[in-house]
């Protein structure tokens, strides 16, 4: 009876031992279904966002604060997808993805103004009259203030100031400076109040014509001053380019490493994504077994290699999406790997089987042996 029941232990307790090491650990797994981009979250963001402003005083000197005198203020809403003369309450559509003209015509002599967006009239007044409408105006034309407020990205290009029936008599397109570089202290453009700290800097991301522009956003608030503008007819000119979103999301990257190996051995995984628009990406890794990873930021169509241990034998899918540096994120791709069961334990129960050839047939049977 005694050695009945060492029998039934010693059984029980070798069932115990083989599903320890080859199935318990499959406990942890999990399989995860290909998932398109779209349940990760949106593909792509808007660009322009905020309120960012094109605005043009009567009167301007730094330092001066609210002594300075607003004669036009156009504000340009990402919101609620308006243009409008600020305080006036009159807009009109918010033109995206293309370079759109802002232009204003200024008569001196009669102090009247027209403002147009896109060939379209906004409004009409008095150039004195202010953006508060209290007539507190100068007759001059004192400076243009390209504002961004904290918005995101828009782009002006091409601005000038002509004389109705004389020329241009000023102008700038940006060609002449340097990409990246700062316009505070370039050919009369500064930040506000004289401060460097509301710079705007060149792009050639965009540009109306024909390779630069300037990027106005976050804390640019960049002035040109103008003098000896006090009567006559003027038209100011400038082009504004208010971007829809920032690109393509990534394709869906490639991932190659081992497919099978051994629990506790660190093993190298590469993930590779091209970014249509050139962007660096990073990955969003899903390895499995209830642990996941976001790398650094990398760049497109280069190989990104990371390394990852499973700690138990199973069966895991490894899944893993791009995410460029606008926040776009793309498809998702996956890689289905094995950790076989522990070899230690493995061998001991084989040489267990063959030392007692006779015992264990359910288990045999069971395992094909």
């Amino acid at each position: 009876m005694k050695t009945k029941n060492i029998g039934k232990i010693l059984v029980i307790g070798l069932i115990i031992l083989f599903a320890g090491a080859s199935v318990i650990p499959n406990i942890g797994a999990k399989n995860i279904n290909i998932r398109n981009r779209s349940s990760f979250g949106k593909t792509s963001q808007p660009l322009f966002t905020g309120e960012a402003y094109f605005i043009l005083l009567s009167d301007y000197t730094d330092g001066g604060g609210q002594d300075n005198t607003w004669a036009v203020q156009m504000r340009f809403d990402s919101g609620l997808m308006i243009v409008e003369s600020e305080f006036d309450s009159i807009s009109l559509p918010l033109i995206l993805d293309q370079w759109t003209e802002i232009e204003v015509e200024i008569d001196l002599d009669s102090d009247w103004i027209e403002i147009y967006y896109n060939g379209d009239f906004l409004l009409e007044k008095a150039w004195t009259a202010t953006i508060n409408n209290d007539g507190s105006g100068q007759l001059n034309i004192g400076a243009v203030d390209l504002f961004a407020n904290s918005a995101s990205t828009v782009y002006y290009d091409d601005l000038s100031l002509e004389e109705v029936g004389g020329s241009v008599v000023w102008s700038d397109d940006f060609e002449s400076y340097t990409v990246g570089s700062s316009m505070h202290g370039q050919d009369g453009w500064k930040g506000w109040d004289n401060d460097p700290t509301w710079t705007a800097y060149v792009s050639d991301d965009e540009s109306h014509s024909p390779t630069k522009s300037i990027d106005i956003k976050a804390d640019a608030d960049l002035v040109h001053e103008f003098d000896g503008y006090t009567t006559g007819l003027y038209i100011f000119t400038a082009w504004i380019y208010c971007p829809s979103d920032e690109g393509e999301p990534p394709e869906a990257p490639s991932i190659d490493g081992p497919i099978t190996g051994d629990p506790g051995t660190a093993y190298d995984y590469k993930f590779n994504a091209v970014d249509p628009d050139g962007d660096e990406v990073k990955y969003h890794i899903d390895w499995g077994d209830e642990n996941s990873e976001v790398t650094d930021l990398y760049p497109s169509g280069q190989d990104r290699i990371v390394a990852h241990t499973y700690t138990s034998s199973g069966k895991y899918t490894i899944t893993a999406y791009a995410e460029d540096s606008n926040g776009n994120i793309g498809p998702s791709s996956t890689l289905q790997v094995t950790m076989p069961r522990d070899k230690t334990v493995s061998f001991l129960f084989q040489r267990l089987l063959e030392r007692f050839p006779n015992a264990f047939p359910v288990l045999r049977q069971l395992l094909g042996l």
